[in-house]
């Protein structure tokens, strides 16, 4: 069985007398680092800014429509058909309610 590398006195000493030291680094480092990076447009925040609140206004509108059931869509229809013809033939299919009161009755 082989010991543990702790265990080892001559081995961890001669690591320690011989261990390489990093060099060291240039005081503009950060500096040149930075500097490579390519450049970021100023204007493209504001724009990205901008395209985001025009998106989120857009699914704002799209969600806080109000839904429309099929009865009143029917019942829009019929209406609309009645006026329709009461203005075109001079006729209504249905009595509508206002119909009394615009019209003046013969007496």
């Amino acid at each position: 069985m082989n010991p543990h590398p702790e265990e080892d006195e001559e081995l961890t000493s001669f690591l320690r007398r011989h261990r390489s030291h990093p060099p060291t680094a240039s005081p503009d480092l950060e500096d040149r680092i930075i500097q490579s990076l390519p450049k970021r447009s100023r204007l493209s925040r504001p724009l990205v800014l901008c395209m985001a609140g025009i998106a989120a206004s857009f699914i704002g509108v799209i969600i806080a429509q109000p839904v429309r059931s099929p009865s009143v869509d029917a019942t829009l229809e019929a209406y609309l058909e009645s006026n329709w013809s009461t203005v075109v033939d001079g006729t209504s299919e249905t009595s509508g309610d206002y119909l009394p009161l615009i019209e003046p009755t013969a007496n």
